[in-house]
């Protein structure tokens, strides 16, 4: 039986004071909270929203036991009727006519051999879109808004693709402060962004190297062996101090973006960047106001990445540190 065609979706500037928990729980509690009457159709969930599990309409019942009776399938060699009766307190007949469905769609196949059900490697292409960048970008969301609410400025989350980084979360959206509508599709190169140049240089040599290589290539990049030499020692320097900074003859020009990497198991797999209006922040006050709380914000973000690498669950103890909505 051929399998019916299914569509797929993507989604992609502290310690200031306040508890990253006490503010997803605001944030749920403005939610649950919320004055009755006519409601406007939401795709997605509230904008600062930290808790991703939570939703904005009620679940639809079926679909959830469709994925229930998907889910004990999965994890049985084979499933019979009885057993998934048994598992799930859904009626026979109705776990059948689930069963049937997921038959349809490819996901179950009857096993007459062995008298019941399996899963079939379909199953797979269901976290296909999932990989390793989008889980630490999804680490790194509630983290990022967790920090905005409390200094303000709009905080990028991205990733290196291919000759340029792409930006997959902005929480520009609720910033009072943000100096565009969205950088959303945006691309910054490696060159001269705050982004590009953090990864420069907390990337492993090899990595440098080849993107260097390209830049003396590059007829836009122009890298002279004057200019190189400059961009070598820019990338110790922000080595050195555990930030870059885009380079200011670089538009906006009436902001300062700082850029960080975010690095699980030793290697960069994000890249977060800040900006604010060079009127609102001095040069004195950047490391107080703004890069000390963001590199606060990267270390709880790594620490929840190995902590969830490590395989002992969720935290049992210091979750208010680690994970403000999870």
């Amino acid at each position: 039986m051929d399998r019916r065609a299914r569509r797929r979706g993507d989604m992609p500037p502290s310690e200031g004071g306040g508890n990253p928990m006490e503010a997803a729980t605001q944030i749920r509690a403005e939610i649950t909270h919320a004055p009755a009457g006519k409601q406007r159709c939401r795709t997605n969930s509230r904008r600062g929203l930290t808790d991703l599990s939570a939703s904005s309409y009620p679940p639809v019942e079926a679909a959830c036991r469709v994925l229930e009776v998907l889910r004990n399938v999965n994890e049985r060699r084979i499933a019979t009727v009885n057993g998934l009766h048994e598992a799930t307190g859904i009626p026979k007949s109705t776990v059948v006519r689930m069963l049937e469905t997921l038959m349809a769609e490819g996901y179950v196949a009857r096993d007459n051999m062995c008298g019941g059900y399996r899963v079939t490697h379909h199953v797979r292409e269901l976290s296909a879109g999932y990989d390793r960048i989008s889980r630490v970008i999804e680490v790194a969301r509630p983290f990022a808004i967790d920090l905005t609410r409390r200094i303000n400025w709009p905080i990028g989350l991205g990733v290196p693709d291919g000759d340029a980084i792409a930006i997959q979360f902005w929480t520009g959206t609720i910033s009072p402060w943000a100096h565009t509508n969205t950088v959303l599709g945006l691309r910054p190169e490696f060159h001269d962004s705050a982004m590009g140049r953090a990864y420069m240089a907390f990337c492993n040599e090899e990595e440098r190297e080849r993107r260097i290589a390209q830049m003396r290539r590059d007829p836009d990049v122009k890298l002279s062996e004057r200019d190189e030499r400059s961009f070598r020692m820019l990338l110790e320097r922000t080595r050195e101090e555990g930030y870059a900074i885009r380079n200011p003859k670089t538009p906006p020009f009436r902001t300062t973006t700082i850029g960080m990497p975010l690095r699980e198991g030793g290697e960069v797999r994000a890249l977060v960047s800040l900006s604010v209006y060079r009127s609102a922040v001095s040069p004195g006050e950047l490391n107080a106001k703004i890069i000390d709380p963001l590199k606060s914000m990267i270390t709880k973000i790594e620490a929840a990445l190995a902590f969830m690498n490590s395989g002992a669950g969720e935290p049992s103890s210091g979750r208010e540190e680690l994970e403000p909505g999870f």
